[in-house]
């Protein structure tokens, strides 16, 4: 589950993850407020594993919300979620080291399906 630039990168990445036969399915949020909390649920059902990719920070960053949703619901599934650093977003090429990235979402992922 995931939104804004986090879309471009966990699409690239589930492509990547399917040549590795992690079967994976991409779920853009598409609006933050208020979030799809039927979609967000209907697909964590169908699946059992959620990961959320977010751009935002660790700390209350969407990710809290659509977990939020997940805990309401009592989701007994697997969770688990990915986002930029806890920083200032550097200028240039620094910002590479801290904002989420297609690797990150992958790691993750490989992580998450073992």
């Amino acid at each position: 589950m995931t939104f804004g630039n986090g879309l471009r990168l966990s699409l690239r990445a589930a492509a990547r993850l399917t040549l590795e036969g992690i079967r994976c399915r991409v779920m853009d949020l598409r609006w933050l407020a208020p979030l799809p909390a039927e979609d967000i649920l209907r697909e964590a059902r169908a699946t059992g594993r959620v990961l959320i990719a977010d751009e935002t920070r660790r700390i209350r960053g969407v990710s809290e919300a659509v977990l939020s949703i997940l805990a309401d619901d009592r989701f007994g599934g697997w969770v688990k979620w990915v986002t930029s650093e806890d920083s200032f977003v550097p200028l240039g090429d620094a910002a590479d080291a801290v904002l989420l990235s297609q690797q990150g979402i992958e790691t993750a992922a490989r992580e998450f399906m073992r």
